[in-house]
């Protein structure tokens, strides 16, 4: 990869604000221009997307700086509390739009949104769902939860905008239902709501030392099955920072093992480790001696006999 993780965060990251700008300014003067209120609220939608790309570019340059005194184990908090930033905002956001659009249920507009309206809603579609496409495939070449969060921001925009041209075209051909807009307006804040919850709540269960990947016990395991070494491994324990993941366990041997020879093979699994598991950027392992006592209480599997 010639570009660095911060290079590419920032790259699509201003792409996105370019955008964001272009995109907030159609919808909010094209709504204003044909009444439309739901269009108007999905051109606030993506005014407040600046917001949060303002933060992913001033805090990608604190995830992504290597560990150092202050912080032996990385700076990937830093990241986590990024994306927490973005998904309080898109709350914020949505219950914003939902209050308006409840307060205005019942009140007639004497303007009713035209074909200018739709036009504004499906560029907005297009052109937000290829910004998702393309900064998901960002987030995935450096593995990042925070450019990821700021792609699902960008679905979002292109989610709300759909009520919005459903609502457009369903005013042309009933224009008595008064009430439509209001009710895409709505549809709109649900939709960020939801946004706002997939990307909080993984960031707050990582702060809560939840548990990184539930399928990464069984990774382990399955590669310490296959080296002949290795008696067993217990006691896994996973923790996320950021994008990346810290993991420790035990790792059993024979007891008549010499130290140099153990640590020779737990230095091998580890690299063996890190090289499966790209999330993974530190193992720490604990080396104990294995015992036939030991088999009745974490049994390990069948083709590694006791002598």
């Amino acid at each position: 990869m010639s570009e660095t993780p911060v290079k590419v965060i920032q790259k699509a990251t201003w792409v996105g604000s370019i955008a964001n700008v272009g995109l907030a300014v159609l919808k909010i003067t094209v709504g204003k221009i044909t009444g439309s209120q739901a269009l108007v609220a999905d051109g606030v939608h993506s005014f407040s997307d600046l917001v949060t790309d303002t933060a992913i570019l001033i805090g990608s340059r604190y995830w992504t700086a290597p560990a150092d005194k202050g912080h032996p184990y990385g700076h990937g908090r830093f990241e986590t509390l990024t994306n927490i930033f973005i998904g309080v905002l898109l709350a914020f956001v949505g219950l914003g739009i939902g209050w308006d659009s409840i307060s205005s249920l019942g009140h007639d507009s004497t303007t009713k949104p035209g074909m200018l309206a739709f036009v504004a809603a499906l560029a907005s579609i297009l052109v937000k769902e290829a910004l998702y496409r393309w900064t998901v495939t960002q987030a995935k070449r450096i593995n990042s939860r925070a450019l990821h969060a700021n792609a699902w921001h960008h679905r979002s925009d292109a989610l709300s905008s759909l009520p919005v041209a459903v609502a457009v075209i369903a005013n042309l051909f009933f224009p008595d239902l008064h009430y439509l807009d209001q009710v895409a307006a709505l549809i709109v804040t649900a939709m960020i709501l939801k946004a706002a919850f997939e990307i909080l709540w993984p960031a707050l269960l990582e702060l809560t030392e939840a548990e990184a990947d539930s399928e990464i016990e069984d990774k382990i395991q399955s590669y310490a099955e296959s080296d002949p070494d290795i008696r067993e491994v217990h006691a896994i324990r996973s923790r996320r920072t950021g994008s990346t993941i810290l993991l420790d366990f035990h790792l059993l041997v024979e007891p008549s093992m010499s130290v140099d020879h153990a640590h020779t093979i737990s230095e091998n699994f580890k690299s063996h480790i890190l090289k499966q598991i790209d999330e993974v950027v530190d193992v720490i392992i604990h080396i104990e001696p294995y015992t036939c006592a030991e088999r009745v209480i974490n049994p390990c599997c069948e083709d590694k006999q006791c002598d």
